[in-house]
């Protein structure tokens, strides 16, 4: 086949919704204070020129978490996005642009919808960082910034290769006018990888080299999920003709069927005679809480605690719920419920104890750990056993974060940032070891761990 010519250069971005835990209450002129300007950035390497491979970078912010301002539109927010590319100190590439948004009525938007966009660009073999900042136009003390190791390697044109592999929240046949067009379909990215139980996982790959290298009948595209703790949960195999050098492969998956938790999608090619040659995945997480818990929320039930939200919840599921709980819950009640035995005692006491809270403690709590569930869960630890869980679940999203895993002089750390909490606090998180957790090793709320000196903690040997 032959590929479509890239565009290079930022696109102007869609509202796109993608999994959402639940509804959020309407909003004022302004900013919901409830919903941070967290940015989402992901990205995709694909086949260029002789010199170049083609980059895409796809970024997603919250509709809500941007400032609005009234005008003779409705209301008008705007987000200035740039993206760097540096190779040690040196800047390969850079690009800055302005996305606007304009909705008549701020009561309309809701939790869980993201404003998504794409740029692109190319960039010759080598190790890079990728930088992307997004600052609120009008209010410029809001921004959020992401950094990533960004390894740049040229197509071996001897073998059947795959590029990396797009998650999209929909795939279908497009016109050349749409941002998100390319090969004759419109791809619109789903960055932060989350579904929910009615959506499809869909995803876009490219494979190269066909006509050459591992043999010259059909070969096979092998699609496999698996589970956290790396199990198949998913595993299926067609044939494809080599009709020509190239081909793109779009494929979607029902995650009805999985249950709430994170999983990983890897695409295979294998040759004519069934030999792996080559495979590309990604990490997605899926809210299902119909099939109940894995690794984020249980199904949350009605706002007024009434027992009869228990009937027929198993005994298990409900001790996973009080776990959950524990940022919540006192020593007493915790003591209390250790004693407990059957469950009937125990639908009537996490009744009672939802119903001893404000009205609507319980559905944003457990909104909050199951998104500390999909966003911090590291090494099996579930996310709200983690310290950035605890702070997210207990204090809520930061109105900004400042991250940087890949910085060459440090440990990757974070610093996450609460304005309307005691005039203004900060946390310091760090992952103190390898792959582990980001640990929290300062933070200026004075209930909370302090430590001016805890940058030690980030150097690197």
């Amino acid at each position: 086949m032959s590929f479509c010519a890239r565009l290079f250069g930022p696109a102007i971005v869609a509202v796109v919704i993608h999994g959402t835990f639940c509804c959020g209450e309407a909003v004022a002129q302004t900013r919901n204070p409830s919903e941070a300007m967290r940015l989402q950035v992901d990205y995709s390497r694909f086949r260029g020129d002789d010199k170049n491979i083609y980059v895409e970078v796809y970024y997603s912010f919250p509709q809500k978490g941007i400032t609005y301002q009234r005008d003779t539109a409705g209301f008008t927010g705007a987000v200035a996005m740039s993206v760097a590319v540096m190779a040690k100190d040196s800047l390969v590439y850079s690009d800055q642009w302005l996305v606007p948004h304009v909705v008549k009525d701020t009561s309309s938007m809701k939790e869980g919808m993201n404003l998504v966009g794409v740029a692109n660009f190319g960039v010759g073999e080598g190790n890079y960082t990728l930088k992307v900042l997004g600052k609120d136009r009008n209010n410029p003390s809001r921004q959020d910034s992401v950094l990533m190791k960004l390894p740049i390697k040229m197509i071996d044109a001897s073998k059947m290769t795959l590029s990396d592999l797009e998650l999209a929240s929909n795939i279908r046949q497009g016109t050349n006018g749409s941002v998100f067009y390319k090969n004759t379909l419109e791809v619109i990215p789903n960055v932060d990888g989350v579904y929910s139980e009615d959506q499809r996982c869909h995803f876009y790959i490219e494979a190269y080299n066909l006509l050459g290298g591992q043999g010259s009948g059909d070969y096979y595209v092998k699609t496999t999920v698996y589970d956290a703790i790396n199990r198949e949960v998913i595993s299926r195999e067609r044939p494809k003709k080599r009709h020509s050098e190239s081909s793109v492969i779009i494929d979607n998956l029902d995650v009805k069927q999985l249950k709430s938790g994170t999983y990983t999608l890897v695409i295979g090619l294998l040759d004519s005679t069934m030999k792996p040659v080559s495979r590309s995945g990604k990490k997605f997480f899926v809210y299902n809480p119909t099939l109940g818990v894995d690794s984020t929320l249980l199904t949350a039930g009605s706002s007024s605690g009434s027992i009869s939200d228990y009937a027929g919840v198993a005994e298990a599921d409900i001790d996973k719920e009080f776990a959950w709980a524990i940022h919540e819950s006192s020593e007493a009640e915790e003591s209390q419920y250790k004693q407990l035995q059957g469950e009937d005692t125990k639908r009537k006491f996490i009744s009672d104890f939802w119903q001893r809270r404000p009205l609507g403690l319980k559905e944003e709590y457990l909104k909050r750990v199951g998104y500390a569930n999909a966003h911090f869960r590291v090494l099996g630890r579930e996310g709200y056993k983690t310290d950035r869980g605890r702070v997210y679940i207990t204090y809520g999203p930061p109105d900004d974060y400042d991250r940087h895993p890949n910085d060459s002089n440090s440990r990757p750390y974070e610093v996450w940032t609460f304005n309307a909490i005691q005039g203004g606090v900060i946390f310091v998180f760090v992952q103190r070891s390898s792959g582990g957790d980001y640990e929290l090793v300062h933070s200026t709320h004075r209930n909370e761990l302090h430590d001016e000196n805890w940058g030690r903690y980030a150097l690197t040997n």
